[in-house]
């Protein structure tokens, strides 16, 4: 799952849209003046029928960036469906990659991928609670 406009910036991109990506609409965007408020209703439902037949990956930070702070849509996500969450944590891509994820910029990287046990995820607490939960991992 991944922003709109990103998921229109690269060919790369292109081609995970073409095997299945899910694309969400901001309501935040950095380069526009357009501040929406709530979530586009046709995204709720393209995340809700696609979690009922598949999984979702998706970023907390709603970036790539090392240690951005976490934004609450994906606990939103969370609370209000209750999938099954599993932490994965990608290392040494941002020191590989440019931010395209396209370009090598230092050769010999090591990239691990590694996939951490399910969470405990308390359904009742708030999105703030389930956002500093998923930050832990």
């Amino acid at each position: 799952m991944a922003a709109e406009q990103t998921m229109k910036s690269s060919w790369m991109s292109r081609l995970f849209l073409l095997a299945g990506g899910l694309t969400v609409r901001r309501t935040w965007n950095e380069s526009s003046k357009e501040q929406r408020s709530g979530l586009d209703p046709s995204d709720t439902r393209k995340i809700e029928r696609s979690l009922k037949n598949n999984w979702i990956i998706t970023f907390p930070q709603g970036t790539t960036t090392p240690y951005a702070p976490a934004r609450k849509g994906t606990a939103l996500i969370i609370k209000h469906h209750k999938p099954i969450v599993i932490p994965v944590v990608i290392s040494g891509f941002s020191k590989a990659f440019n931010k395209t994820g396209v370009t090598l910029r230092k050769k010999g990287t090591l990239l691990t991928v590694t996939f951490k046990e399910p969470l405990d995820i308390d359904f009742d607490t708030s999105a703030q609670e389930i956002t500093e939960q998923i930050m832990c991992y």
